[in-house]
């Protein structure tokens, strides 16, 4: 049986976080920049995001990030960055199965959005087993290796999720 764990993003996570974080950027990141620990630092204490560590048997394997919370209407952006080693292998599944239903819970949301590069195929196939149903597709939104690649916008209701204990 695996373990998963979500836990807050701390301080002693930012070398990890930004590892991992530069190692999607320019593959999968609709952002491509890549940065210094320092840099991060720096982002982390000015910021103060809501990104939580995600742990598979003890062993930091990928974060999630959010954004854009609306409170008022209960909708959230999110989105998972998976170490390299660990890709591929069925834990961004496992952890969007665990991570949903406590975001979900945390801010009592009614719709879970998420943006995601049309050339990022297996993510795409991961949010379509996850129950997200693609909402708007922004044609040339994002430049990657001096191409321009769309974006897909994809939500999820949670009332109609497969999460619920």
């Amino acid at each position: 049986m695996v373990n998963i764990e979500i836990l807050p993003l701390k301080h002693e996570d930012l070398e990890f976080f930004s590892e991992v974080r530069n190692s999607c950027a320019v593959e999968f990141l609709h952002d491509s920049r890549k940065f210094t620990l320092e840099e991060t630092i720096s982002w982390f204490e000015k910021t103060k995001p809501d990104y939580y560590v995600a742990r598979v048997d003890d062993e930091k394997i990928g974060y999630f990030r959010t954004s854009n919370l609306d409170i008022k209407e209960g909708t959230i952006y999110i989105g998972c960055d998976i170490k390299s080693s660990h890709r591929g292998k069925g834990y961004g599944f496992m952890l969007y199965k665990k991570f949903i239903p406590f975001i979900k819970e945390k801010y009592k949301l009614k719709i879970i959005y998420l943006e995601v590069l049309s050339s990022n195929t297996r993510a795409i196939r991961l949010y379509q087993k996850l129950g997200f149903k693609t909402d708007t597709e922004y044609i040339n939104k994002i430049y990657k290796n001096d191409i321009l690649i769309d974006s897909i916008k994809m939500s999820l209701m949670t009332d109609k999720t497969i999460y619920e204990k």
